[in-house]
């Protein structure tokens, strides 16, 4: 699974959901650079810089990248054994073969050259892992990557993606105790990032859930658990919602902390269709709908933002700052109240009473 918490349509925090991110082109992690530059011809520096600059595959600047390719070339032809200069020619062929059409020729021979480098890479038994980690980015079986995969991991321990690839690699192949250690030695070494980790995390447990290891899969669970206390609460929720129930309901403690968590972006039903009136402008209706998920489930911070907004919208800065100040004075948690006074529009918050926002700004310590 890969996705992410996204917000919905254009209001700011409103209740998050998620939504699948479409794949992308392989590329290199990291990318190439200038391990040795005493060792580098100034061709060579020259084609990795502009390689770097204009190759990658967000940004690529097409005369650019076919400028390091020819750079990189001559610096391969002079001295063919500097890895460096091999692997920043492969991602630069690589990348520049999604930019020819798929019916071209170019197409297929681009990536024929990369695909080249790479196994001469692999064969010569390089003692760099970033062509066996690119070379598994590109098997199509399981079989075949595996290997790969366990010498990216075996030259470079800390690979940020790479024990995440080998665990779901082992797992398909059915090496589940395998698998369990490697995805723990990713969840060691990668440093967490935000709710799409999370939800990623989650869907390697419900794997192991599937395949009859439920004791591993809780343990993967709860480890997410740790891992998202600095995220929003709206964010916890949604990641949660997405969530089988069987990998946290064994646990009686984090059972209890998801479902206390739940009702905040749950029983939303008028909030989606305030967003829908909204969208439509057909404001004073959407402030009917708000208001009507407050009364129903008043948990909902989206369904308090909307409402300020849309007061807003009408030139009602006044009703605006009502909404606010009494969604502020309702919320225990002072993290989640900071946080939402930060979002709110100025006009808001100057039409808050003063002696509530001074409190507010030392309390969270705002200019």
């Amino acid at each position: 699974m890969s996705a992410k918490v996204l917000l919905v349509a254009g209001w700011g925090l409103l209740s998050p959901v998620l939504a699948q991110v479409p794949p992308s082109p392989p590329s290199a992690a990291p990318k190439p650079s200038v391990a040795t530059p005493a060792t580098l011809s100034p061709t060579a520096q020259e084609g990795i810089r502009l390689a770097q600059r204009n190759c990658p595959s967000d940004g690529f600047d097409k005369a650019g990248c076919a400028k390091a390719i020819d750079l990189l070339q001559k610096a391969a032809a002079e001295d063919p054994n500097q890895q460096d200069v091999q692997l920043a020619l492969a991602q630069a062929y690589w990348n520049t073969s999604f930019r020819e059409s798929p019916q071209a020729r170019s197409q297929g021979d681009l990536r024929q050259r990369a695909m080249d480098i790479y196994r001469r890479q692999v064969e010569l038994g390089s003692k760099d892992a970033r062509p066996y980690w690119e070379l598994s980015l590109r098997q199509k079986d399981e079989a075949g990557r595996l290997p790969l995969l366990r010498r990216t991991v075996e030259l470079n321990p800390a690979h940020p993606q790479a024990n995440r690839e080998l665990a779901r690699t082992e797992l398909a192949v059915g090496e589940v105790d395998a698998a369990v250690r490697s995805y723990q030695k990713h969840l060691e070494v990668s440093p967490y990032r935000d709710s799409s980790d999370a939800l990623a995390h989650l869907d390697f447990a419900k794997q192991l859930e599937d395949v009859g290891r439920p004791k591993d899969a809780t343990q993967v669970t709860e480890q997410v658990s740790t891992l998202m206390q600095g995220e929003r609460r709206a964010t916890r929720c949604e990641v949660w919602r997405a969530a089988d129930p069987k990998l946290y309901e064994q646990k009686a403690e984090l059972s209890k902390k998801v479902k206390a968590l739940l009702p905040y972006c749950t029983e939303t039903a008028s909030l989606q269709q305030a967003t829908e009136l909204a969208r439509q402008g057909r404001v004073d209706e959407a402030i009917v709908a708000a208001k009507r998920q407050i009364a129903e489930n008043p948990k909902v911070e989206g369904a308090h933002v909307m409402l300020e907004r849309l007061y807003q919208d009408k030139g009602e800065p006044a009703q605006a700052a009502q909404v606010a100040t009494q969604h502020l004075e309702q919320e225990a948690d002072s993290k989640e109240k900071c946080e939402r006074f930060k979002e709110l529009a100025p006009a808001t918050v100057r039409a808050m009473p003063q002696d509530q926002v001074e409190t507010l700004r030392r309390d969270c310590r705002q200019p």
